[in-house]
Formats: C-alpha cells, structure tokens, sequence
C-alpha cells in the first residue's frame, strides 16, 4: 500500500499492490535451494564414497590377505600387474608371505624330523624300562625309585614326541581326516568306556539319542582322552561327561570339580606351549602344553570350536565344551505334505 497527497485537490491517492505473487515465487525459490542443496550434498557423498572405495580398494584386499595369512592360509597371495600403485605394495607383501609361509614349514619340518629321529631310541628305552619293570621286585629300593621316575620319563617323552608329531602334521597340512557319520552318545560313551575307566558317568537328554555328527573316530576319540587326562592332570579327575543339543550343533562337555580356570587364561590355554597362569595346579605341571592345543586343531579341523568356562550348576570347577555340527537327516518325502497321484 503506497499513499500520495495531493494538495492543489485537498486529497491524498492511496494505491494497493498485492504482494502475493512476490511471496510464493520467493517460497518457490527457497525450496528450490533446499532441495537442490540435499541433491548436492547426496550426490557429493556417493560420489566421495566411490571414489574413496575406488582409492582405498587397494588396501582392503591387502587387509584381507592379512587376515587370511593370520588364519592360517599361508599361501594367500595378492595380485601383481593389475595395478601399479597396487604393486608398490602388493609385490613387498607377497615377498613377505612366501617368507613366513618358508619360515613355517621350515620348523614343521625340522619338528617332524627331529621327533621322527627319537621314536627309536624312546622305543628301544621304553623297552629297556619294561625288561626292568619285570625285575622290579629284584631290585633295592633306591633303584626301585629311580625305576618309578625313568618310566614316568619315558613316558612323558612319547607322549611329547606323538604331540609334536601330530602338530607338525598339522602345520605342514598333511592332515586327513576319515569322515564317518557316527550316533554321538555311541562314539563318546565308547570314547569315555575306554578312556575314563568306566568310571566317569555320561549324561544326556533323550532328544540327543538319535543326534549323527560326522567325524574321524580316532581323532575324535583323541580329543576326548586329551579332555580326560586334563582333568586327571589339574582337577582330580573329571565328574562327569554331558552331551546337549543346541541350534543345530552338538556340545560335549567334560567337567571337573577343580580349581577352575581364570579368565584371563581360557583362551591362552588352547595355544601351543602353553599352561595357563599361576593360579591351581597348571603352573606346576611338568607337562609342555600340547594337550588342548591339539584338542583346538582337532576340533577346528571338523568345523567346530572348544572353550572353558564355569560349571553350570554354580559348583567349583571347569567345564570344557566341544561343539560339533549335526548331520541332519534326509527330509522324509511322505511327510512333506504333497499328495502324489496314485
């Protein structure tokens, strides 16, 4: 509204222009600018994102080659000649690998071959013990002692030497495995029978009876009978054996009523070498701690996994669990639910 005087008429002009128009062309132009700012802050970021993708591409293969390397795929490579900036970093990285990957099967091997060397002198000693463990009662006492400590020796150093036997086999990929399906309570109740004396109970829910896994009976059997004499070693002995079902897989679980294991020791304790910390009995065990490490190998090798924890009814004690997959039976073409012609 705009206004005028005009004295000569002793009036004023009074003159009104909407502004309406105005207004909804500069609303027009404001969402104009927002939506055209949102398209050119999305389109910026894909834009950004595939060139960052496109740049860093390079990097992801290496972090995934490393990680493959780290589980134990030795032979992962990266590929050279695809990419020049690639090969600054693909070519060292590679050198690298070959160079572990050597390193590796070097001491595989060294440990294969050392250990295949002392199987005859411990098997031409074990057979000299057992010439002196038939004499043991002519023998003095002094020498009956010293009997006792030579044949827990001997032992032991089989015992190792079939342990460093078993891990290098693993290291260099030389392990096979004789896959069978087999009833899951018949291999450890057979396992356990042998292994434990009898003496240690089995314990299973009646949904597990019919419950097939796949494995290698004797390596299977191994992992079980290293379970077992863990707990003779540590825990007075293992209280019993369960076998459960859960989501598709089968754990077997071997408890003791020991000192347990500490936290910061349950993964540790499946490394080679290794006997977990200060606390009960493990850190004044003789043994080298190849027990578990082999019990983990086994048991990676047939698509399942190992830990420790707490028992579950709350008691003092470990509870070591295999966890296998379950071999599902055939679906049952009658109880499908489709009426076939006659």
């Amino acid at each position: 509204m705009a206004g005028v005087p005009i004295p000569e008429l002793g009036a004023e002009y009074f003159e009104g222009v909407s502004l309406g128009d105005v207004q909804r062309t500069l609303d027009g132009l404001t969402l104009a600018l927002l939506v055209a700012s949102a398209l050119t802050t999305v389109g910026g970021g894909l834009v950004g994102f595939w060139a960052s993708r496109r740049v860093f591409a390079p990097l992801l293969n290496v972090g995934k080659a490393a990680e493959a390397i780290a589980g134990g795929r030795l032979d992962t490579r990266l590929p050279v000649g695809g990419d020049p900036d690639l090969d600054l970093i693909a070519a060292p990285f590679n050198e690298m690998a070959q160079a572990l990957e050597d390193r590796i099967e070097r001491d595989a091997r060294f440990a294969s071959e050392v250990s295949h060397e002392l199987r005859s002198p411990l098997m031409t000693l074990a057979a000299t013990v057992e010439v002196l463990e038939n004499t043991r009662d002519e023998l003095p006492e002094r020498s009956r002692t010293a009997l006792g400590l030579l044949s827990a020796d001997v032992d032991r150093l089989q015992q190792l030497v079939e342990d460093l036997l078993e891990i290098s086999r693993f290291d260099v990929g030389a392990i096979k495995l004789n896959l069978e399906e087999v009833m899951a309570i018949e291999m450890v109740i057979q396992a356990v029978s042998v292994l434990g004396g009898g003496g240690v109970p089995v314990r299973y829910d009646p949904e597990v009876a019919e419950t097939v896994v796949r494995v290698d009976k004797r390596r299977m059997g191994r992992v079980i009978a290293n379970l077992l004499d863990n707990a003779d070693r540590y825990a007075g002995g293992a209280t019993a054996v369960t076998i459960d079902r859960l989501d598709g897989m089968v754990q077997v679980a071997v408890e003791d009523r020991g000192d347990g294991v500490a936290e910061s020791d349950r993964e540790i304790i499946f490394d080679r070498f290794s006997r977990g910390g200060e606390g009960g009995n493990r850190s004044t065990d003789s043994g080298v701690g190849l027990g578990l490490a082999l019990v983990d190998e086994h048991v990676r090798l047939h698509g399942g996994r190992v830990w420790v924890e707490d028992r579950l009814d709350g008691e003092a004690g470990a509870r070591f669990v295999v966890e296998l997959p379950i071999v599902e039976p055939p679906k049952d073409e009658s109880d499908s639910g489709i009426d076939l012609p006659l």
